[in-house]
This record gives structure tokens, C-alpha cells and sequence, in this order.
């Protein structure tokens, strides 16, 4: 299986629309603090933007998307000085068309069930930026996506938002793939020379009982060569990843599919419930019991 479509599938990304409407007049807004990666296309008109800590200020226009991978701080305004207070101006919707003065705002964001996705996104800038004018040329996938996104965003029909955030995680996995770096992280693991065989090995059976010499045997390669290497690039030991890999496997299981947690335990390379609850809840910082029960909840 793809890297990406692992990784997809694993973490559950999904996205919610929850503003497609425009500012009028001086306006400013931040919209941090879901915990999760949010996102605004620039439906029409033009704004600007400025992260905390610097000084550079960036005017995005319409089309233009920028991503906030680890829910940065930020402020997106109707000038560059604005002195509007943050969050305090409403949006008007569309009932009366696009006011030629406004700016259009779709914004989002990308949930997941899942609280290893920090081992993607912190490998990612803190502001994704993607410019409309950097998609001239012959159009690819983003142009389509972006194209019918922003169309969807002009009509208030059924479902719109819901289609809206299926394009939405369409984007995002092209923006994964593009600014995942190749050279440190899970993505430039699973494509490294010699590393590759080893993470395909502990996503493919996660209920293996993986040592660092059987993983080094995966790549042809001695023990404390493959360790070195594999803390290079990972920025972690590599059975500290096995447990990563195994324990989310284990909360998208009990989660998503709703099975025991010896089922999980077993499933994810565990020989017991006990030891598996304790690792748990030591990396995840919450019981195999705690998901059960939301997921009791929620139905």
C-alpha cells in the first residue's frame, strides 16, 4: 500500500466546513485552538496574513489556500494594519450575492481520531501556503479540486458543505505529498534505499514481535548501523516507532471498529491486556477503556 494511503487510512482525516461567507469593512480573525489542522481558501477578493513572531505579512488573493498543520496561532485580516479587534467582526453570507468590497472565507478543519498525527504534521512548516498564481500552466489535480471547491463555495445547495470537505482532504493529501519533507520523518523513511523494507515490515505486521535485529535483517543491514541510521531519519529509535505504529493502530481499531480490548491487544503485537493498557495509556496518555466508552457514547 501507498505511504499516503497508509497514513490516511490509519489516522482518519476528515474535514468539516464550519464558515463559507465574507468580511465586510475592517475585520481580523484567528481561528486556533480546534487542536487540529485547520485551513482558509480566499474564495474571492484578497486579505493578509501574519503569523505570531514575525514580521512578514502575506497578501493572499482569491484562490490562494493556507494550511496551519499544528494549529499555529495567526492572524488573517483586511489589511496589514488593520485595528480590528480579532474575532469580533461577523461574516455576511451570500443571500444577496458577493459584495464586490468583501473578502470570501472558506475555512476548516481536518479532525482526525487519532493522537500520533503529531509525528506528520511536526515535520511540516508551521503555515502551508499555496498561492493561486503557482498553478499556472497546464492544469493538474490541485487546479481541478481548487476549481470546484471555490464553485461549490458560490452556491448555497444541499450538501455543499459536506462535498466541500470531501475536496477539502482531497487537497490536503496533495499538500501532504508535496511538502512532507523527503529527508527526515516517516514519508522519507518509507522511501529511503535502505530504510523502506523495515517500515514496510512493522506497517504490514504490527503483531510481530519486532526486535532492532529483526528489522535490520528486513534492510540487509548490521544492528547498530540500521539503529543509527533509522534515528537519523525517523528522529526517533526504531522501537519507539513500532510502538507508535502499533498503539495507533490499536485506538483506530477500538475507536472506528468498536472491538475488545484484548482483541486490539492481540491484533497490535501484545501478549495480554494487561501490559497493553499499560503502554497505552503510558504513550496515549488516556485507557484503551476511555476510547471504548466514547465510542459507547457517540453511538
Amino acid at each position: 500500500m501507498d505511504v499516503l494511503n497508509q497514513l490516511f487510512a490509519t489516522f482518519k482525516v476528515s474535514a468539516t466546513i464550519f464558515h463559507n461567507g465574507q468580511y465586510c469593512g475592517s475585520w481580523a480573525i484567528d481561528t486556533s485552538g480546534t487542536q487540529y489542522m485547520n485551513f482558509h481558501v480566499v474564495s474571492h477578493g484578497n486579505c493578509f496574513l501574519t503569523l505570531p513572531g514575525s514580521d512578514e505579512i502575506t497578501q493572499l488573493s482569491q484562490g490562494d489556500i493556507v494550511l496551519f498543520p499544528s494549529d499555529t496561532g495567526h492572524v488573517i485580516s483586511s489589511d496589514s494594519q488593520t485595528s480590528a479587534v480579532i474575532n469580533s467582526t461577523p461574516s455576511q453570507n451570500y443571500a444577496n450575492g458577493p459584495d464586490v468590497n468583501s473578502t470570501g472565507l472558506v475555512c476548516g478543519y481536518f479532525s482526525h481520531n487519532h493522537p500520533l498525527i503529531s509525528s506528520i504534521t511536526t515535520h511540516l512548516p508551521h503555515a502551508v501556503i499555496i498561492k493561486s498564481q503557482s498553478l499556472e500552466g497546464t492544469p493538474t489535480g490541485l487546479h481541478y479540486l481548487l476549481y470546484a471547491l471555490l464553485d461549490e463555495s458560490r452556491h448555497e445547495n444541499k450538501g455543499s458543505e459536506l462535498i466541500m470537505g470531501r475536496i477539502a482532504e482531497a487537497i490536503l493529501a496533495i499538500i501532504f505529498r508535496q511538502h512532507l519533507p523527503t529527508d527526515t520523518g516517516v514519508l522519507a523513511a518509507t522511501v529511503h534505499p535502505k530504510l523502506a523494507a523495515a517500515m514496510q515490515a512493522i506497517h504490514c505486521a504490527p503483531d510481530k514481535k519486532w526486535t532492532i535485529e529483526l528489522l535490520a535483517q528486513q534492510c540487509f543491514m548490521s544492528r547498530a548501523a540500521f539503529n543509527v541510521l533509522f534515528k537519523t531519519v525517523m528522529q526517533q529509535s526504531p522501537m519507539e516507532y513500532v510502538t507508535q505504529w502499533r498503539l495507533g493502530m490499536a485506538y483506530r481499531m477500538l475507536a472506528d471498529e468498536n472491538v475488545s480490548t484484548l482483541h486490539a491487544a492481540l491484533a497490535c503485537g501484545y501478549d495480554n491486556e494487561s501490559s497493553f493498557s499499560k503502554a497505552f495509556k503510558r504513550v496515549l496518555g488516556m485507557s484503551p477503556g476511555a476510547i471504548r466508552a466514547q465510542v459507547g457514547e457517540q453511538g
